[in-house]
Formats: structure tokens, C-alpha cells, sequence
């Protein structure tokens, strides 16, 4: 293991630590993510990001026995979506991520907006973020299904 969810909780405070995926109606199951995982609220106090910032809802870090570890800055809409406001979210949640992790820290990004947008409107939403030189595109799910799985 990489000490990934280690080392990033010792850099932000426990009051925004959370053990669900779940606002305002919307939500993604954890069924079948590792167990040695951390989950950051964006919106409790302590949060790296205020609440005068932009953010997405959480950012998940998750450490599998077997693989490199896996962030994903996850925002979660239970109305309509906006491709701008989304792509602007998730990115302050991709750059909290990039600097608390380690230079050298092996980790890959899965950027997540998950609606219940039916799934012609979630692919209207087609946007990228930068992580480490590269355009990730954001991946959509309806609200309550599981995160994907490496």
C-alpha cells in the first residue's frame, strides 16, 4: 500500500470526514470499495475549501490491497446539471486532491457526477479535468448506483 488515505487524513481535520456519499436526495453506493478509504465532505466545517469556494461534494480516496490507490471528486445532482458549473466543481475538487497528495504518490483520478438525470441528458454533459497534465473526462451515473470499480 501506498499510505495514500494515511497521509491525506492527517492533513485535513475530522470534522470533515464522512462515511456515506449521500445529499439532498442523491447519493452513490460504496458497495465493493475498499475498506481502507476516505471520504471528505466539502461542505462541513474544517473542509480544505470554504464555503464562499467553488466545490464539488466529496472527494473520495480509496487505497485497494492490490492496486495504486484512486481519487474521485464526486458531485452530486439531484436536479439538472449544468456542464459548466459541473466541470468547475469537480476541477476544485480534483485540485484539493492534487495538493494533498504526495509529488510522487502513484494515484489515479476518477472524476464523478452522479444525477438522476435520465441517461440521454447525463451524456449531454460532456466535460474533462486537468489532473497532473492530463484531461480526465467526468464520468456520469444516476444517483444510488454504485461507484465503478477499477
Amino acid at each position: 500500500m501506498t499510505g495514500l488515505v494515511q497521509t491525506v487524513s492527517s492533513k485535513i481535520h475530522d470534522s470533515c470526514q464522512a462515511s456515506h456519499i449521500n445529499k439532498e436526495g442523491c447519493g452513490v453506493s460504496l458497495q465493493g470499495m475498499p475498506r481502507n478509504r476516505l471520504i471528505i465532505d466539502f461542505d462541513k466545517p474544517g473542509s480544505p475549501l470554504s464555503q464562499n469556494q467553488t466545490r464539488c461534494d466529496y472527494l473520495l480516496l480509496a487505497e485497494p490491497a492490490d492496486k495504486p490507490g484512486f481519487i474521485s471528486p464526486i458531485e452530486l445532482k439531484s436536479g439538472r446539471a449544468s456542464p459548466g458549473d459541473v466541470k468547475e466543481q469537480i476541477q476544485a475538487g480534483t485540485n484539493v486532491a492534487a495538493s494533498l497528495l504526495p509529488i510522487n504518490c502513484e494515484v489515479e483520478l476518477r472524476p464523478i457526477l452522479a444525477s438522476h438525470s435520465d441517461k440521454a441528458g447525463r451524456k449531454r454533459i460532456r466535460a474533462t479535468v486537468r489532473f497532473r497534465g492530463r484531461e480526465i473526462p467526468i464520468r456520469r451515473i444516476r444517483c444510488g448506483a454504485p461507484l465503478p470499480l477499477p
